[in-house]
């Protein structure tokens, strides 16, 4: 049994009997079935014009537990005009337009969304970064640029970046990827893992960002340097250059960490992402050799692989919520089949359960 309520009735807990679409062919659902309504989704509905949404009779079980969640770090509104921006930059770099005016106008536009960005995710100290927010089902890279810079900026202001040094680096980790549209669009998006030629063309994108932003007069120096050398490795494996340690640009050091963590948990044409929890692993598990220690230790700081009220389902096929996250690893979650709460980290009875996926914005199984 299900009913259709307006999206001014909706509250947090209903659980959604179909998929609710926006205006335009899509087949990326808004909100998709059997998904748990949160307040971030409901304004979600609401800001795309949704009069109506078809709710499950059952929904609103009083055994569920209240969830207080924070807010996206960056807003609808901001994410959208960030990508707008990025979709307009990449497409100009592609073309390889001249003009010192599409230049300016770029740096103008970077400048004031670099702004914007900076005081969303620094207004609250204590924020965490919730990578369900930056995600996406179109895979472009501006969207990869995007998460990307709201990552590093959290790890920078974490490490006490402020003012111009701040901006510097939203802006660099912003265009660290705009090589790429210097590379064929079918090594991008190869289904298949790229043989060693390929993957030497596509090691091109770091330099071939350097070029771009020097001949259209985007940045300064510091940010080209930091541009080119964010693929570089602390035990100097490396490329461009093979630079070690402090030799990498701090600015490099810092996309490196976050542009690694949201690329392994970012669907790719040739693989599955993975669970941010297995990406943190990664991470930690590279300090020293593969990333610098103090970047490392800031990013754990700031990212909270599941966040309250993220859906998961776990290795015991069960579908939950999170309820609380003091353990970020090892949440505690409650079942949505009977409400039954489960600590992942501190109930011996559930030591063997493991977090199998995340559908937080996502499609839930059917």
């Amino acid at each position: 049994m299900s009913k259709k309520y307006p999206v001014n009735e909706l509250v947090e807990g209903m659980i959604v009997d179909e998929g609710v679409y926006g205006e335009g062919e899509t087949r990326v659902p808004l909100v998709a079935k059997n998904q748990v309504l949160t307040n971030y989704l409901i304004e979600k509905l609401r800001t795309n014009g949704v009069a109506t949404v078809k709710i499950l009779a059952q929904a609103g079980n009083s055994k569920m537990i209240d969830i207080q969640k924070r807010p996206p770090i960056i807003t609808p509104r901001l994410r959208k005009e960030a990508l707008d921006f990025l979709q307009d930059t990449f497409s100009f770099a592609a073309q390889m337009e001249s003009g010192n005016i599409v230049a300016t106008r770029t740096v103008k536009k970077l400048d004031t969304l670099v702004s914007r960005l900076i005081v969303a995710i620094t207004r609250d100290k204590q924020a965490m970064v919730n990578i369900n927010d930056l995600k996406s089902y179109d895979e472009y890279t501006y969207h990869h640029s995007l998460s990307v810079a709201v990552l590093a900026i959290a790890i920078a202001h974490q490490l006490g970046f402020s003012g111009v040094k701040l901006t510097q680096l939203g802006k660099t980790a912003i265009m660290h990827d705009i090589g790429k549209t210097r590379v064929p669009i079918q090594l991008i998006n190869k289904p298949a893992k790229l043989d060693q030629e390929e993957f030497h063309i596509v090691q091109t994108h770091s330099q071939e960002g350097y070029r771009f932003l020097v001949d259209q007069g985007i940045g300064d120096t510091e940010l080209w340097a930091s541009v080119k050398h964010h693929h570089e490795k602390m035990d100097g494996s490396g490329y461009p250059n093979g630079l070690e340690g402090e030799d990498i640009p701090v600015m490099s050091r810092i996309i490196a960490v976050a542009d690694v963590y949201d690329a392994l948990t970012s669907k790719r044409p040739y693989r599955k992402p993975i669970q941010p929890a297995e990406a943190l692993e990664y991470i930690m598990g590279g300090s020293g050799t593969f990333f610098d220690y103090d970047m490392v230790l800031a990013f754990i700081k700031k990212i909270d692989p599941y966040p309250k009220g993220t859906l998961v389902e776990l290795s015991n096929d069960k579908i939950a919520i999170v309820v609380d996250n003091e353990f970020p690893m090892r949440p505690v979650v409650q079942t949505l089949s009977n409400g039954e709460i489960l600590d992942l980290n501190n109930d011996r009875r559930c030591l063997s359960i493991l977090i199998r996926n995340t559908y937080d914005e996502m499609a839930m199984p059917g």
